[in-house]
């Protein structure tokens, strides 16, 4: 009985091991700063605050059209307020003055599902996901001002310099998107995803005491959780042909 059990087991892990495909992606990060207290004629907006790597391990069922993945990632935090434009001296238009990065480095574990709506046979695929984020933010210790460039006019002035805290922070952020791509040879996957996520707590808030054409103002108030849009550029390996597209 040990022995037949033992060769079951054997079996489902060389099974189990042949289903399998790992990537990695090179990511562009947009990530959403919500405006609590907006400056005036401000607005919040998806920012590109840098790139990164995502690497993931992807799972697939013989004969099915569906498979579960998980990845992993990390980038930097960063915060921006936009005004209006030409609103600020050497602000780029209506590009806000970029604020707080580094104050926070952000780390993210995605679990999630994904369904085949193209033939296996095919080469292209296309296939929607969801996937629940385990995202873990941490203070780096380092925060510094985006610009070097105060607040100077013609339309806003800043009284006092520009501050950001960051925090400590463990959250679910689930996301939905989708992936598409080419598998050549029927081993090597060239993809690109499309992700969007939704957090829900700060881990970095953003700091402005102003005045408005002259006039002094409440002060405004950004913060930034993780929401956002990342778009990746893939290579993975298929140890399997187990779907034949």
């Amino acid at each position: 009985m040990k022995k037949i059990l033992s060769l079951f087991t054997l079996s489902f892990l060389i099974h189990n091991a042949f289903s399998q495909s790992v990537s990695v992606a090179y990511v562009n990060v947009y990530t959403h700063t919500n405006a609590v207290e907006p400056v005036v004629n401000g607005r919040d907006d998806l920012g590109n605050i840098g790139t990164t790597f995502l690497y993931s391990y992807e799972h697939y069922f013989k004969n099915k059209k569906y498979s579960v993945h998980l990845s992993f990632m990390k980038f930097e935090g960063c915060s921006y307020i936009y005004f209006e434009e030409g609103g600020v001296i050497g602000g780029g238009g209506d590009l806000l003055a970029i604020g707080f990065c580094a104050g926070a480095g952000i780390k993210r574990f995605d679990l999630g599902a994904s369904y085949l709506l193209t033939k296996k046979n095919k080469k292209f695929y296309f296939k929607p996901s969801a996937a629940a984020g385990l995202q873990f933010s941490h203070k780096t210790g380092i925060e510094f001002w985006g610009t070097g460039l105060p607040i100077n006019g013609p339309n806003y002035f800043e009284t006092e310099p520009m501050s950001a805290t960051s925090m400590n922070t463990t959250q679910i952020a689930p996301s939905i998107g989708f992936k598409t791509g080419f598998v050549f040879w029927k081993r090597l996957d060239v993809s690109l995803t499309i992700q969007g996520v939704y957090a829900f707590k700060p881990y970095q808030k953003m700091y402005l005491k102003y005045q408005y054409k002259g006039t002094d103002q409440p002060m405004a108030e950004y913060e930034s959780t993780g929401t956002g849009l990342f778009v990746s550029l893939g290579v993975g390996y298929r140890f399997a042909k187990l779907i034949e597209y």
